[in-house]
């Protein structure tokens, strides 16, 4: 068995695979290679090139049913499709460093349409008559002369050592008597009082509406000499086709709501502290409705003296 000791080390497995350089000619290329099994992959190229092209230059030939030959210039080359038998793969010294590759930049082609010249600016004072030119300082001069200064505001000391303080805002002038609204009603009162007046009015006219309707007697009024003993006796007016509940069925009515609302009250406090579902929140808010229904029946009744009742 014999060792084999290498000295120098100068190839490595890609370059030794390279099979295909995609120079041709002296501009192909920025790199020269040295190395014989590149030069060799080189010629390699280069004569698969030369031979692709001489294909491409021929003219095909068709061989109809008949055995005629025809000439045609389709351009067929073999296994052009397949690609090369081996692919071609660039060395490391041929990827790009940093800043080393290509770097945009915009052309300054740009050039400005030719326009019509634009009229040179007039001379300082031309615009202007001669002898008419304005005078700024003279004017400003002028203007501050004829300017009223404003007075300082009224101030009062009050203190030995000098200090002081404006004399309206120090309480020691009258200011508020001196206004026209001084000692007036505001006029929000008396928006005030006008709606209350109003609402005065037609509550008082809707009671004796009432009045009139539920005692049947025309014009009903205390000043008049009618007690309310004497309005009591002559009992409610008689509608046709109406009765008016007597005091029994209104009791009634009255132990049977109170019953229901017994029951659904019951009912409410027992259920589930915790509404966690939609059926409960349902059940919750019909409950509700029920007892504030139940609750101004009741009062409904209670309150009304005479209620009439449909005899049919």
């Amino acid at each position: 068995m014999s060792l084999v000791y290498i000295t120098h080390h100068d190839e490595n497995i890609l370059e030794c695979e390279q099979d295909f350089v995609k120079a041709s000619g002296p501009k192909e290329s920025f790199y020269v290679f040295r190395h014989p099994i590149v030069e060799k992959a080189a010629r390699y190229a280069r004569g698969v090139r030369d031979r692709l092209n001489i294909e491409d230059k021929k003219l095909s030939m068709i061989v109809q049913k008949d055995g005629t030959r025809v000439l045609t210039e389709a351009k067929k080359s073999l296994h052009r499709t397949m690609g090369c038998a081996h692919t071609p793969i660039d060395p490391p010294c041929a990827y790009l460093r940093k800043n080393q590759g290509i770097k945009w930049r915009r052309e300054r082609d740009h050039v400005c349409p030719k326009t019509e010249g634009m009229p040179p600016l007039p001379r300082p004072g031309s615009c202007h008559k001669k002898g008419m030119t304005a005078n700024f300082i003279k004017r400003n001069r002028e203007c501050a002369g004829q300017t009223i200064p404003c007075p300082p505001p009224p101030r009062v000391v009050d203190t030995p050592v000098g200090t002081r303080q404006n004399l309206m805002n120090s309480g020691l002038v009258p200011q508020f008597i001196c206004r026209k609204d001084f000692g007036k009603v505001p006029v929000y009162l008396k928006k005030t009082k006008k709606l209350l007046a109003e609402m005065n009015a037609i509550c008082a006219k809707e009671q004796q509406r009432l009045l009139e309707l539920c005692r049947g007697i025309k014009g009903y009024t205390r000043a008049a000499g009618v007690t309310a003993a004497a309005a009591a006796a002559a009992g409610p007016p008689e509608m046709p086709g109406m009765r008016v509940m007597d005091q029994a069925e209104r009791n009634e009515i009255l132990e049977g709501l109170r019953m229901s609302l017994t029951e659904m009250t019951k009912q409410y406090q027992s259920m589930s502290l915790l509404i966690d579902n939609i059926a409960k929140r349902q059940r919750k808010s019909k409950l509700e409705h029920d007892l504030r229904q139940v609750e101004q029946d009741i009062l409904l009744i209670e309150t009304t003296p005479i209620i009439y009742v449909s005899q049919y």
